[in-house]
């Protein structure tokens, strides 16, 4: 998947764009992230703006790969950063929020990509892009708030959604899965973020970054009542009742599903 990664044939993306996506990436999952972007903009013909977030790994010769593959993507890196996360995230008046950022960059899916003031659709890397993703464009459009909805039964968040609702006074929704989120980052009150931290630390014995940063994203999209992107955006755990349709709009790999993600998955974005 690497290999093929430096051998695509560009796709350029233009300025004339009608959709707007953003990841966080590194050294782990720059090719996956390539995938990802190069499936979205091939079905889009180039007319989407890619912003790729450096979780602090990304080096000049891996962000290289990716603009090969992307020719106008936006690199942001961790300088870029550094200054406005100072003003809007002071650190005396930010410790936890600050601290789980330096700590692991899972984190900084939330801190450094919300950290603009305005609206973004956040992807994660490990999906790939099958059919023109209208529901997503519409929402760009509208500024809309969605997420991708798990189909397993019980919700991946540190706590019970029941507790959390009951606890904060919100109506949590269940089983989001911050694979995509689609939210205007104006709208955080970091105040209430950052007491939020306090909160599930103060009730969860072990920080679990994954699953604490999908809370928090979860918490706050609930907060905007976000709704549920349709089936088509599927989430694939390799359940033996599991099976693909040509109408998806794109599929994330989770669990088991990460084999057939690495080993044939990715290949039909290139044939």
């Amino acid at each position: 998947m690497k290999k093929a990664a430096l051998k695509l044939s560009p796709v350029t993306l233009s300025s004339d764009y009608k959709l707007e996506v953003s990841y966080l990436t590194g050294a782990k999952y720059w090719h996956q992230t390539i995938f990802c972007a190069y499936s979205l903009a091939r079905l889009l013909k180039g007319h989407v703006r890619i912003n790729v977030y450096s979780d602090g790994t990304l080096s000049p010769e891996l962000s290289g790969f990716i603009i090969k593959a992307l020719p106008n993507v936006n690199i942001i890196s961790i300088k870029d950063l550094s200054i406005q996360i100072d003003e809007v995230l002071p650190e005396k008046d930010f410790p936890l929020l600050r601290a789980l950022r330096e700590e692991n960059a899972f984190f900084r899916k939330l801190v450094d990509m919300r950290i603009n003031n305005r609206y973004i659709i956040q992807l994660d890397s490990d999906m790939l892009f099958f059919n023109e993703p209208k529901e997503l464009i519409d929402a760009y459009r509208n500024n809309e708030n969605y997420f991708m909805q798990d189909t397993i039964p019980a919700s991946y968040y540190v706590l019970p959604e029941d507790v959390i609702s009951k606890d904060l006074n919100i109506s949590m929704c269940k089983k989001i899965n911050s694979g995509i989120l689609a939210y205007n980052s104006s709208k955080i009150d970091w105040h209430f973020v950052e007491r939020t931290c306090a909160y599930l630390m103060k009730n969860v014995q072990n920080v679990h970054p994954p699953m604490f940063e999908q809370t928090l994203n979860a918490i706050i999209i609930s907060w905007l009542e976000g709704k549920p992107l349709n089936q088509p955006y599927r989430i694939l755990y390799a359940d033996k009742n599991e099976k693909t349709n040509s109408s998806d709009i794109v599929r994330h790999y989770i669990f088991k599903a990460k084999l057939p993600y690495f080993t044939t998955e990715w290949r039909q974005v290139i044939r």
